[in-house]
């Protein structure tokens, strides 16, 4: 009589015929412990009830956020929640953290969750251009230029909006009126003196209108937000990675995605024009490393290390929310069954063959002494070495 010592695991791709009696074949609702036993799974309950298009947990695990049938929650205990923002597009969302800050983004409905639960609007639309004319007064000749600036309820200041221009003569000074406003913001108006391009602050208020006539001695900051924008819309895909925001935008007449890296510690400021990369394929999941930040499109698998972009493997990843830190490892679930990196390495390929799902949630779950990768598929796609 033949006995088993220890369970490997499961392999359907190999020969079972060959594989000797501690490989199983097929594994439906079982466990194998770290000591090769084989015991019944822990059985699940429904806690709620929803039409859910996202759901995060913070890094603490403190905190739960939801959105079911287009309401952004916060889970306050098994089954229930307070409403923080209504009339959400029922696109998926995607989640992630810094600092604290929850951002949360579908390519069309974007904002922050403060620690508190405040929400606030992630990105911002760009103030009006104001109007310029001469007046009397001692300005030397020259082109004026004028751009407005919002510094939010927050603290974050926007990028500027279009610019007015005048070109001033001897004796002339410059009015500057329909300074743009908006509720709970204040206006910051830049000013760039005769033939000068490089725009400083000349006031930052309330008001409508004022007149400058001073040297450019008496002008403040220099701008540094003239060419930047918000957050595009139409942008999905978000991460935090080294100090930025990424966001992935595709193109599908291009077949191919946009990562889009925000400033600095500047979150809401993008350099549409100037900072950017492309990458072949859709975009369908964004995943941090300390050494690179992992990009999983429709067809392959890169690295971004900050400077130049790698690939890691010829398939896929499959869209949902699926990545999760395993110590120094990186893990999520790829068109070929569970990857790691980096290094990279796919986890289940030699073993295990299943269809993939068409979208994936997943997570590494640590419980009673096991640690166990746990994927929840929607049904579909096609195995990729089964007939």
């Amino acid at each position: 009589m033949s006995t088993v010592a220890a369970f490997k695991g499961l392999n359907n791709v190999s020969d079972p015929l060959r594989l000797g009696l501690a490989w199983l074949a097929r594994a439906d609702n079982v466990d194998i412990t770290d000591t090769g036993a084989i015991e019944k799974r822990a059985g699940y309950r429904k806690t709620l009830a929803g039409t859910f298009t996202g759901a995060y947990s913070t890094i603490d695990f403190s905190r739960l956020f939801v959105v079911d049938g287009g309401v952004l929650k916060a889970m306050t205990g098994p089954g229930a929640a307070t409403p923080l923002r209504a009339g959400l597009d029922p696109a998926p969302m995607h989640f992630t953290e810094v600092n604290d800050q929850v951002f949360y983004n579908n390519g069309v409905d974007a904002g922050v969750i403060l620690p508190d639960n405040t929400v606030l609007d992630w990105s911002w639309s760009a103030p009006a251009a104001p109007v310029v004319a001469a007046v009397t007064g001692n300005l030397p000749a020259g082109t004026y230029r004028v751009r407005c600036t919002f510094t939010l309820a927050d603290g974050r200041e926007t990028g500027a909006g279009q610019g007015a221009d005048i070109t001033l003569t001897e004796g002339q000074a410059l009015q500057v009126s329909q300074v743009p406003y908006r509720a709970g913001c204040v206006t910051n108006t830049y000013l760039a003196p005769a033939d000068s391009t490089v725009y400083q602050l000349a006031h930052s208020g309330h008001a409508s209108a004022f007149v400058w006539n001073a040297s450019p001695d008496a002008l403040g900051v220099d701008l540094r937000g003239d060419t930047l924008e918000p957050l595009p819309r139409g942008a999905h895909v978000i991460q935090a990675w080294r100090g930025r925001l990424y966001a992935a935008q595709y193109f599908p007449q291009d077949n191919q995605s946009a990562l889009w890296p925000s400033q600095p510690l500047g979150y809401h400021l993008f350099d549409l024009a100037g900072d950017f990369l492309l990458i072949p394929g859709r975009v369908t999941m964004l995943a941090p490393h300390e050494q690179a930040l992992l990009i999983g499109t429709d067809a392959r698998i890169h690295a971004f290390d900050g400077n130049a972009l790698s690939e890691l493997a010829p398939y896929g990843v499959v869209p949902g929310w699926h990545w999760s830190r395993d110590d120094a490892r990186t893990l999520f679930w790829s068109t070929r069954g569970l990857c790691a990196a980096l290094p990279f390495t796919n986890l289940t390929e030699r073993q295990v063959s299943v269809a993939p799902g068409l979208q994936a949630g997943g997570a590494l779950v640590q419980q009673d002494g096991h640690k166990r990768y746990l994927v929840a598929l929607h049904r579909g796609g096609t195995a990729f070495n089964h007939p």
